[in-house]
Order: C-alpha cells, then sequence, then structure tokens
C-alpha cells in the first residue's frame, strides 16, 4: 500500500494548514485524535517522545503532552473549544516552557467512505520562525500517524 503525501500550505497572518487522506474509517481516525492510549502511539515528531498524554475531552477541557527530545521537556497545554464526533476537534495550543501567545488548532475529520481526509489548521502563531518550526512538528506527527495507521497499528 502507498503511502500519501501530506499536503502543507503555510498562509500569511502566520498559520500553516496541513491536509491528509488516511486509509481509515473516519471514526478509527478520531479515535486515535481523542484517546489517551492511542495518542500514546503517534502524538510527538518523529525525533520527539511522547512521555505522557492526558486529555479530558469535552468543551472547556484541558489536555497536557509532555514530550521529550534531545533538546529537553516540551509540554504542550490547551483547552478544547469545540468539539464534534467524527468530524472536528479545536483546541487551543500553548507550551509551558516557551513564551508564545495561545493559538488555535482545528482538526477536521472528512468521511470520504472507508478513508478520512484530515484537515489540520493552526492560526495565531507569533511569526515566520514559529510557523515554519510548527509545520515541521505537525508535518512529522502527520506522516508517522499516517503510516501506524494505514499499517493497522493504530486500532480502535
Amino acid at each position: 500500500m502507498s503511502l500519501k503525501k501530506t499536503e502543507t500550505t503555510v498562509t500569511s497572518g502566520f498559520q500553516l494548514t496541513l491536509t491528509r487522506v488516511i486509509n481509515a474509517p473516519c471514526a478509527l481516525v478520531y479515535r486515535a485524535w481523542t484517546e489517551p492510549a492511542q495518542l500514546a502511539q503517534w502524538f510527538s515528531p518523529a525525533e520527539v517522545e511522547l512521555r505522557r498524554a492526558t486529555t479530558e475531552i469535552k468543551v472547556g477541557g484541558a489536555f497536557r503532552f509532555h514530550m521529550v527530545s534531545k533538546n529537553g521537556d516540551h509540554i504542550a497545554t490547551g483547552t478544547y473549544l469545540e468539539i464534534i464526533p467524527d468530524r472536528r476537534l479545536q483546541f487551543t495550543w500553548t507550551w509551558e516552557t516557551y513564551a508564545m501567545p495561545d493559538s488555535v488548532v482545528t482538526v477536521d475529520f472528512e468521511d470520504l467512505g472507508g478513508t478520512t481526509r484530515l484537515t489540520l489548521r493552526h492560526e495565531g502563531l507569533p511569526d515566520q520562525e514559529d510557523a515554519d518550526q510548527h509545520t515541521h512538528g505537525w508535518t512529522s506527527m502527520f506522516e508517522k500517524f499516517a503510516a501506524l495507521m494505514e499499517s493497522n497499528r493504530i486500532r480502535g
């Protein structure tokens, strides 16, 4: 089975959009984004280890992802703003140890009948350098996620 490339668009206003078709049913893809045991398998860039994922999947609920790389600890936190099961997750995104304003991530899940179009928009990034770094991180995560989903290594 061939893996499809992730499409990346960086737009003005320091935001980014990634789109990828995942060869897995929409409900399974959504669960992989909302269940800590599933997130633990893939929610970090390739060169980073996810040590702990805590999520409270409800509007106003919080999440915390503790990641570790050769450069140290990276802890992302946020609050869920919108949740539409199998269709959309929207949440704030900030780093505990890096001063940046809260940004907003929107992940849309489009059921294509056995496959899923996954679109991630990250808005409110403070500058182009930050947008580039987040593009690298999210793209790496998308690649890892797609490979695991398409090899049936993430299951609902």
